[in-house]
């Protein structure tokens, strides 16, 4: 039988060719094994029982035979492969696929990178920072508030050794100035600036180191300087440089009220002084010539603490002695008194309370008072190792620091309370800060830091301190002659 007999479709060109015929087109299509590189196989395959059946394999092997060897060539004339068809709309319809392996690698460098950059960025602000820290130990501004829960011990940052046994401390209004009193040597007033960079230096006019003894410090809202002094028994008022303006000589009597009652004329300041251990008072008239008066007849006092409330009021410590018998208080002066520029008329209605002995509520060397928040006057009983808190009309409320335990004090003496309601108290014989809650309606103790010793950070007697606004506190370290300076 015939090729043609076995189909009935019309012959295809490769149809018509015989079995030789077609395996010699076969083989002159197939390209030169030694030039493309393709093994010969050993051994030949078998011919097949039935030479149609060769013809249509040979056929259907041609187009993939003769392909050209890259995308660029054109097809074969011999190829019968059928143009490739548009996509079909299903194909169109297809779902996007996720993007390949390499956007995803793309992706995650450009995650990395930005990652990269925000770690320098950070450790750059770090390192800033700690430099920034090296050369200036300050503390950073205060980016969130803290609540007065979160407590917990300050560290300390560097000391100010320009001072003789220092016992009081005080901050400019501003927070720019620092005063501090010395009890040997001179027995200056000195101000430094907030990095210990001494700025000057004051005393009482006409006195010698030997005839003064100032201890406690305090600034008013005006930034006038109030100093108590153990010798004179006198408060000594400056202006913010050091100026002298006037003294506190008696609890109702200023020696500018004493000058003018005797004179007729107020003086002016820095044209008058008095010396407790000279018999006259000296002073300038109006055409400046230099008088004397008799010394004052007042009465026996020993201003020794001093503070401010936030609406200025004057408090003061006396541990001086009344008709033979020591007479310990506070006293209580009124602001606008305070406040006023001629103390030519200076007769306050005090407010005060407390007497000499062991009583819970008697003193022995009241050291400071304070003003709390709620109205409470917080007093430090030095002799008696305690602290007393009395309402606004002088009863006793209820005392701390006896005894023993955590929060126990030895010898309490400067006090100062910060703007969250947090007592300082500085332990001298204890040589160390012991710190209170006062914002809750019950006092609670917090934490103490420091111990004894001579190195940084140690304390030998500590006698006052002072928190500034952004939480730098200064501490009188009498015994190791200097003013430790400590943050948070």
């Amino acid at each position: 039988m015939t090729p043609s007999e076995t189909s009935p479709q019309t012959p295809s060109p490769e149809d018509d060719l015989t079995p030789e015929a077609t395996a010699a087109q076969t083989q002159n299509e197939m390209p030169d094994a030694e030039t493309s590189g393709a093994e010969t196989p050993s051994a030949e395959p078998a011919p097949p029982e039935n030479p149609e059946q060769e013809t249509a394999e040979a056929a259907s092997e041609e187009p993939a035979e003769a392909a050209p060897s890259s995308a660029e060539e054109a097809p074969s004339p011999a190829s019968n492969e059928p143009p490739a068809a548009p996509p079909s709309s299903e194909e169109e319809d297809a779902p996007i696929l996720p993007p390949s392996e390499d956007e995803e690698e793309k992706r995650r460098r450009k995650i990395l990178l930005a990652a990269l950059l925000a770690l320098v960025a950070a450790l750059c602000l770090v390192a800033y920072l700690f430099v920034r820290y090296l050369n200036r130990p300050e503390p950073l501004p205060e980016l969130l508030p803290v609540p007065v829960e979160v407590n917990y011990p300050p560290h300390y940052l560097f000391a100010i050794y320009d001072v003789d046994a220092p016992l009081g401390v005080a901050l400019s209004p501003e927070g720019d100035r620092l005063y501090v009193t010395e009890s040997r040597g001179e027995r200056l007033i000195k101000i430094f600036d907030t990095k210990g960079n001494l700025l000057g230096s004051f005393a009482p006019p006409r006195t010698t180191p030997a005839e003064r003894s100032p201890v406690y410090i305090a600034t008013d809202a005006q930034g006038r300087v109030f100093v108590t002094d153990r010798l004179q028994h006198a408060v000594f008022v400056y202006d913010r440089d050091g100026n002298y303006l006037d003294t506190i000589l008696a609890p109702t009597l200023t020696l500018s009220e004493y000058i003018a009652k005797h004179t007729g004329a107020k003086p002016q300041p820095g044209t008058f002084a008095y010396d407790i251990f000279e018999e006259e008072v000296h002073y300038q008239d109006a055409e400046g010539n230099d008088k004397t008066l008799p010394r004052p007849d007042r009465p026996t006092w020993a201003p020794l603490g001093v503070a401010f409330t936030t609406d200025g009021r004057l408090i003061l410590t006396d541990v001086g002695r009344k008709e033979g018998k020591e007479n310990h208080r506070v006293l209580i002066f009124p602001a606008e008194i305070i406040a006023a520029t001629d103390w030519t008329e200076f007769n306050p209605a005090i407010q005060q309370f407390g007497s000499f002995g062991e009583a819970d509520d008697q003193f022995q060397f009241p050291n400071m008072a304070v003003l709390d928040a709620q109205g409470r006057f917080i007093v430090s009983d030095g002799n008696n190792g305690r602290l007393s808190v009395w309402d606004t009309q002088g009863n006793l409320l209820y005392l701390l620091g006896a005894g023993t335990g955590a929060g126990a004090l030895n010898l309490p003496r400067g006090l100062f309370l910060d703007d969250r309601q947090r007592l300082y108290v500085a332990d001298a014989v204890g040589q160390a800060i012991r710190v209170y809650d006062f914002a809750a309606e019950e006092p609670t103790f917090l934490f103490s830091f420091g111990v004894p010793g001579t190195l940084k950070g140690q304390f030998n007697y500590p006698n006052a301190v002072v928190v500034d606004a952004s939480g730098r506190l200064y501490i009188t370290d009498r015994e190791n002659n200097r003013v430790q300076v400590w943050s948070y």
